[in-house]
Formats: C-alpha cells, structure tokens, sequence
C-alpha cells in the first residue's frame, strides 16, 4: 500500500481557508484578501468563546446557525474607534480639509468602516461646528449590518465621555462636547440633529462598486487589515469615487505602495496625517 503524501500545509491554516470559503458561499462575505496572520488570530479565538478544541468544529455550526455566522462575521470585522481618536488628524481636518470643501456647492463624504458609529459622528461635528453640516451628506458604510444598526442607534455608555471629551478638547473644540449628547441614565445618545445628513450604507469593498461621487473619503485603519492585492482594489475604488480636487484620508499607520506607479490621480498633501488629493486636470502639481 503507498504512503499517503502529505502537502506541507500548517492545519490552522487550512481550517481558516474552509471557513472563509464557507462564509463566502453560504453568505456571500468574501474575506479571502484580508491580511492572514491578523486574521488567523482573531479566528482562532473564537475556538475559546465557543470552547472547541479545533476551528474546523465551528464550520458545521456556521452553516445552519446564522447567529453562530454572525459572531464570526464580529469577529473578523471587528470595529476598534472613538470619538476624536487621534485628535491630531481631526485638528488638521477642521483647519485644513474642511474650509476646502466648502469651495464645492455641497458636500459628500464616504466614510467607510463605521464601526460603531463614533467617526462617523465625529465627523457630523466637525461640519456642524464649521457651519457645513447643512450641504453636506455623510455616506458611512461596513460589511457588517449589526454595526450600521449600532451605528445608526447612537447609543454608548456615559463612563466613555470622559476619554472623548479630552479628544475633542485637543482637535481644536471649543464647545460644549457634551451637548452633542442626549441623557439616557447609564447611557447617552448622539443627537437627532447630528444625525439628519448621515446615510448608513451596507458595502462590500471586496465586491462592490462606487456608489456616489464624493469630495472627501475617510478610510482610516481600514487597509491594515488587507492583503496587497485588497488594499489596491480599495484604494482604486477610492479614487475613484473621488471628484476632481477631493480629499482621501488614511490612517497614519497606513502607506500606499507604488504610489507613483499605480496611483498617477492622487498627490500627497500631508505624508505624516495620510492625507491626499485627487488632482485637478490630471496632472500631480510639481
């Protein structure tokens, strides 16, 4: 009898590659371009919640139980943010970003990945303090719809102000950070009037096209959870989305490879805040 040959295969490593194919054939998530090694190791904590010995056990459950899918499907897109996190970055939009974008008779912005809602609100107050929230609309987009619908709830523990209200208070706020807020006992809840010209999108930057032409793009902290060839795909339906002379913002940690090569529309405006614009006639300024 012949020996069976063994590929050189790590078996986490294929139990990983069998549940990404089951989530995309059952449900349609595609999250095969994502960065492996972070990804593995978030799936690969979930062998403790569910308290089984290998991943491939959860497979089974995935198919036939949508909530075991969706604890899954947390897992992977796991929404890590704040109001005013980095503050800096927000400084920097208040002063530079936002009196450009009011050049434009209105205003779209595509913030993608809104977790829980925080940036997306972060934003609506950066416009509302710089007299813009009225002409513009915030398109604030996830994979996820159990976070749109946190998102769109605006509901978060009252013991988090504090932390944010500092946020706030170092991006150049002058206000009141709390009157933002509605009292709801243990909990506070975004206004209604912040929430007007916000749209929650459900989007898959795996398969989906643009949506809407736009003037500013947030995408902060996104791409590090992408593989190369992922992130390129993102980065083009970006640019794409943009209006001539709109703003693409990353996170800080995050760098566009090639850059030159492959993205000839975009010119860096600030390499420290990521921040960059899709250029006017078709030319990066020298």
């Amino acid at each position: 009898m012949p020996l069976v040959k063994w590929k050189n295969h790590n078996t986490e490593d294929v139990e990983v590659g069998l549940m990404l194919n089951a989530l995309k054939e059952r449900y349609g998530y595609d999250f095969r371009g994502y960065a492996r090694a972070s990804l593995k190791r978030r799936l690969l904590e979930l062998t403790r919640y569910f308290e089984v010995a290998h991943l491939s056990e959860l497979i089974p459950a995935m198919l036939y139980d949508e909530a075991v899918a969706q604890t899954v499907i947390n897992s992977i897109s796991v929404p890590t943010s704040e109001f005013f996190r980095d503050a800096l970055v927000w400084k920097m939009i208040r002063q530079q970003v936002l009196p450009q974008l009011n050049t434009f008779p209105w205003i779209n912005i595509w913030q993608i990945g809104c977790g829980r809602g925080e940036e997306t609100y972060t934003l609506a107050i950066l416009l509302h303090e710089a007299g813009l929230l009225k002409k513009a609309r915030i398109f604030t987009s996830d994979i996820n719809p159990a976070f749109l619908e946190e998102a769109r709830a605006g509901c978060w523990s009252r013991r988090r102000l504090e932390g944010w209200r500092e946020g706030y208070l170092q991006a150049g706020g002058a206000g009141d950070f709390d009157s933002y807020f509605e009292d709801r006992g243990e909990e506070v809840a975004i206004r209604p009037e912040l929430k007007h010209s916000i749209e929650f999108v459900q989007h898959n930057l795996v398969e989906d096209e643009v949506f809407k032409e736009v003037q500013f793009v947030v995408c902060r902290n996104v791409l590090i959870y992408f593989a190369d060839e992922l992130q390129e795909r993102v980065l083009h339906l970006c640019t794409r989305s943009m209006e001539r002379g709109g703003y693409l913002l990353l996170g800080r940690s995050e760098r566009i490879m090639d850059f030159d090569e492959k993205y000839p529309e975009l010119e860096v405006l600030d390499s420290d805040f990521q921040l960059y614009r899709k250029v006017v006639g078709g030319e990066r300024h020298v």
